[in-house]
């Protein structure tokens, strides 16, 4: 009859060497994103700037059993930015905290550089990559305004645009103003894992190589 000593055992090796295939995982971000837009209707102007960090969270999944010790890991992620917003009508002005609403795909293939392991318990390893990644992005501008703030005028705008600006707004609006953009991005990262349990860091640099929108909305990530 095998021990209840052996039977743990036998649970922690089957733990160590099946779990650490992949996983899934929720995080928390905070990225470091430069905005900055400018928009013009007759004497309407909307001018806005990024305001701190841009916050949200993200899902992931990845696969740690590639040939050569590689791993590839897939991020959706949803965030929303406050900005500093100034509008502008025949000579009086108004500041509105506006939002952006932004989602992110990420694939990553990514490397060990550097690992330290407590047989069958624990390890702690600190990881390389890079990879393909797109968004949708919705940004303020003077047609959302007005379909948010339900008007057509633009000289009642003004007067409208005056009012808090819920974020929830904007995010709905995702699809119907989504200005889309991708690139690359590199990556460092750490893991610690105990069992079947991870905790991952990352630090991201995304280079935006291709954008159908005009106004500079991404220059960098850091999550």
């Amino acid at each position: 009859m095998i021990s209840l000593k052996n039977k743990i055992y036998i649970l922690l090796l089957f733990l160590t060497y099946v779990f650490p295939l992949g996983g899934i995982g929720i995080g928390g971000l905070a990225n470091n994103i430069s905005f900055e837009g400018n928009e013009n209707d007759g004497n309407f102007n909307l001018s806005s700037q990024n305001n701190g960090l841009e916050n949200g969270f993200n899902l992931f999944i990845y696969f740690d059993a590639l040939p050569l010790d590689l791993a590839i890991e897939y991020s959706k992620e949803i965030k929303v930015q406050e900005l500093t917003s100034m509008i502008t009508f025949n000579g009086d002005e108004t500041e509105n905290p506006l939002f952006t609403a932004r989602t992110s795909d990420y694939l990553t293939l990514r490397k060990d550089i550097k690992s330290l392991s407590i047989p069958i318990l624990a390890k702690v390893a600190f990881s390389l990559g890079g990879g393909l990644n797109s968004h949708k992005s919705v940004i303020p501008s003077i047609a959302l305004l007005k379909d948010i703030y339900n008007v057509e005028d633009i000289n009642d705008l003004y007067n409208q645009a005056s009012q808090d600006w819920d974020k929830d707004a904007v995010a709905e609006k995702i699809e119907d103003y989504a200005q889309n953009s991708s690139g690359l991005h590199i990556q460092f990262g750490f893991q610690g894992k105990i069992l079947m349990f991870n905790i991952f860091a990352n630090a991201k640099y995304t280079f935006i190589t291709d954008t159908n929108n005009e106004v500079k909305t991404v220059e960098e990530y850091c999550s």
